[in-house]
């Protein structure tokens, strides 16, 4: 079974209190109907139509081991419980996945301090502090680095996040590669930032050289869709393209003769 962090955000926001009580607990449960009796199919169902997070609560409690935790963590969810909530679940992965899912809320609220605090307190700590990070550079999508970088200030002084600028602008630029958005890493405000550029440049002309190899290298592009024409980017590329298609031409190395 997977762990806790993706698969199970799967149920999350299940509305398993309008299905057949054996749907319920196979929805809710990740698909497995193994082990799961009627009694515990009525609680899940139960629990997923609670009116409140406490009544929730209290039909988790009535589950046995694993399923108590990911009914509690579900219900969490559902309800956007504070995150001293978590506390009450036993298992310390699935505590930890109900810390993380809360550690999202109080980001896109606007505490990064106490989200981060959050997920050092999870068995996936740097896992955590990365997706909040992503969370964090999604709000500036549409603007350039330059102003991009007032979203990642409140995290430069989180003692849990040390590498923040890292992944932060990591998380920046690879988003933006899905928006249509022109890049210019010229207006980058410091090192993390141009390095970020740099990396996610080269994933981006990775990809263009290895849908024509040939033609790439034939007639090398001056530009790659989604960035600018700069002096850095056309350094990068000049670069790039000469190594990889030196590589390319390169005769492949004759296998020793076995003895």
């Amino acid at each position: 079974m997977a762990g806790p962090v993706g698969a199970s955000r799967y149920f999350g926001r299940n509305t398993a209190g309008l299905l057949p009580f054996s749907v319920a607990c196979a929805t809710i449960l990740g698909g497995s109907l193994g082990g799961c009796s009627p009694s515990e199919a009525e609680q899940l169902a139960a629990a997923g139509a609670a009116a409140d997070a406490s009544m929730a609560a209290a039909l988790c409690d009535t589950l046995p081991g694993d399923s108590r935790d990911r009914c509690l963590v579900a219900q969490a969810d559902r309800f956007a419980v504070e995150a001293a909530w978590c506390d009450r679940v036993p298992g310390e992965r699935w505590r930890g996945e109900c810390r993380f899912r809360a550690a999202e809320r109080l980001v896109r609220a606007g505490d990064p301090g106490a989200a981060t605090a959050l997920c050092v307190s999870t068995p996936f700590a740097r896992e955590c502090t990365y997706h909040l990070l992503r969370e964090s550079a999604r709000t500036v999508l549409d603007q350039p680095p330059a102003t991009a970088a007032a979203a990642l200030t409140p995290w430069l002084a989180e003692p849990g996040a040390h590498d923040a600028p890292k992944l932060y602008w990591k998380a920046y630029f690879r988003e933006r590669r899905g928006s249509g958005a022109v890049d210019d890493p010229t207006g980058c405000p410091d090192e993390a930032c141009t390095d970020a550029a740099r990396e996610t440049f080269f994933e981006s002309l990775r990809a263009t050289f290895r849908a024509d190899r040939a033609g790439f290298c034939a007639t090398p592009p001056v530009s790659v869709t989604g960035w600018a024409v700069t002096p850095d980017t056309s350094t990068w590329l000049a670069t790039w393209a000469d190594d990889a298609c030196a590589r390319d031409a390169a005769p492949p190395q004759a296998i020793p003769a076995a003895r």
